[in-house]
């Protein structure tokens, strides 16, 4: 069977999206196209009535996901919520990568208030420098968005080079497309996934021409977005005109090269 490592799942209700599931729907979405692993983080928006306590239980509860079966999810993303200040976020970061375990951190920031390069953003990745095996930021970014913009991304990762940063959904129109490839050549620290990814004029062998490799991209789908029936961005994926070689590094060598082997 192929191996098919998805760096972009969330889990969870979210008050501001509308969707979400737990990690049984996940699973079964898994099974049914064919990913073999995954790399799964709370979802954005998540509900949190409680604040500091609401954080502290979620990035529990997505941490015991891994715990329950390491084999099908190699690495389990936290949050720690900009929103609440420097010093709450720094605990709820020192919380997740240290006393959990958990292999880094996601942000999703039109949905925290706060800029991608804000100073706080600075106190938290300070903190999660302190973790050597965590160095691993989940960003998502938007060409249109205020808070979460593809150049809010470069400056973070041009401060912190020893931080691993993956860019959520990098390709939902080909001006952020473009915007992305440019900032992928001055920062190798910087891996694209494929989720949400626009689904005209070529987007991913755009991508791949424009770095002249595949070697940033890494497969993502943001499950369980997407209708059970159809996983889109592995169908994008299969479709490229893309070598199978390229094929196989995107769905899974470019992580295993990173981060290490995956299961069998």
């Amino acid at each position: 069977m192929q191996k098919v490592i998805d760096i972009h799942v969330h889990v969870g209700s979210s008050a501001a999206l509308y969707v979400g599931g737990s990690i049984d729907v996940v699973t079964t979405r898994m099974k049914l196209h064919g990913i073999t692993h995954s790399v799964v983080s709370p979802i954005p928006g998540f509900e949190d009535p409680n604040g500091i306590e609401s954080v502290r239980r979620m990035n529990e509860q997505v941490a015991g996901i891994q715990r329950d079966n390491q084999e099908v999810f190699p690495m389990v993303l936290g949050v720690a919520e900009a929103r609440h200040g420097a010093r709450a976020a720094v605990a709820e970061t020192a919380h997740a990568l240290g006393e959990l375990g958990m292999g880094g951190l996601m942000f999703h920031h039109d949905f925290a208030g706060v800029e991608i390069h804000a100073p706080v953003m600075e106190n938290i990745l300070d903190e999660v420098m302190r973790y050597p095996g965590a160095r691993v930021v989940q960003m998502h970014t938007a060409q249109h968005s205020m808070l979460e913009p593809p150049f809010g991304l470069w400056v973070m990762a041009q401060k912190y080079p020893d931080i691993t940063f993956l860019c959520g959904h990098p390709m939902m129109s080909m001006i952020q497309l473009d915007n992305m490839a440019a900032i992928l050549k001055h920062c190798p620290n910087i891996f694209v996934d494929t989720c949400c990814t626009y689904t005209h004029d070529r987007a991913i062998e755009t991508m791949a021409d424009k770095l002249g490799s595949v070697d940033q991209i890494m497969f993502g789908s943001d499950n369980p977005y997407w209708h059970p029936g159809l996983c889109m961005d592995k169908v994008l994926v299969d479709q490229a005109d893309l070598s199978p070689e390229d094929k196989q590094k995107i769905f899974s060598g470019n992580f295993e090269r990173v981060f290490g082997k995956v299961g069998v």
